[in-house]
């Protein structure tokens, strides 16, 4: 019985799959813009500053392909804006959606730009209008950047100016949170649209996905159990076997 016994525990550490511990990924977007950093009124962003001209609307394509590890689930995700700052203290609004996919162009045309290091803006204003008047969601309909209005991220509006700065981090819930699964499993890819409808400043911009260790099998349960069954067996047989 004692062979028994060892046998079983044995098959039952085989039996076990490799089980892995939880992993953040990180994802940065690519700097647009220098830094150029001074006084009050001038460009306080940073050395990885994502530019969000009031002007423009951009997206920012990630590929996750070989990022995320094998046999593991997506558990929750963040989208951070770093020492972002708003142009003036009006009520200036940035939009996010989460997209499948946007166009990638290799060359500009009109007022749109040619797509580097996935991201691509296009002029969605007046340029003559500092800060833009009509404050509006660009992604909110198709258009030549994507191909669908994508999931809502959010929208973040402040009215510090350029003397706060400060981090805004997006969580996403649980129906954004499928929608990025369902995104990545559809070729590995995703993307980002900004519509900044004034120029906010910031240090770099991070999608943040973290993992946790799929389920253990159902085959591996039951043999846990039939290895747990079998030493309250052997227990039982020996104190019989004492009396």
């Amino acid at each position: 019985m004692k062979k028994l016994l060892i046998g079983l525990a044995a098959l039952a550490v085989f039996s076990l799959p490799n089980i892995a511990n939880a992993d953040t990924i990180i994802f940065t977007a690519p700097p647009t813009a220098p830094d150029a950093a001074g006084s009050a009124g001038s460009n306080p962003g940073g050395p990885n500053q994502f530019d969000l001209d009031h002007h423009r609307a951009y997206t920012w394509q990630i590929s996750t392909a070989g990022r995320l590890p094998a046999g593991q689930s997506i558990t929750g995700a963040t989208l951070t804006f770093s020492g972002i700052t708003n142009w003036d203290t009006n009520p200036n609004t940035l939009f996010v959606r989460m997209f499948d996919s946007a166009n990638s162009f290799g060359s500009a045309s009109g007022t749109r730009s040619a797509t580097v290091n996935g991201v691509t803006s296009i002029e969605d204003a007046d340029p003559n209008q500092s800060p833009v008047t009509s404050i509006s969601d660009y992604f909110a309909s198709s258009n030549v950047l994507v191909s669908n209005t994508g999931t809502v991220i959010g929208q973040f509006s402040d009215t510090n100016g350029v003397n706060t700065t400060q981090n805004v981090v997006f969580t996403f819930n649980q129906a954004q949170l499928a929608a990025l699964i369902a995104y990545i499993n559809n070729g590995n890819n995703l993307a980002f649209g900004f519509d900044p409808d004034c120029h906010f400043w910031n240090n770099g911009i991070t999608l943040t996905i973290n993992t946790a260790p799929a389920a253990v099998p159902e085959p591996a349960t039951m043999t846990l159990l039939g290895t747990g069954l079998a030493g309250l067996y052997y227990r039982r047989r020996r104190k019989q076997q004492q009396a």
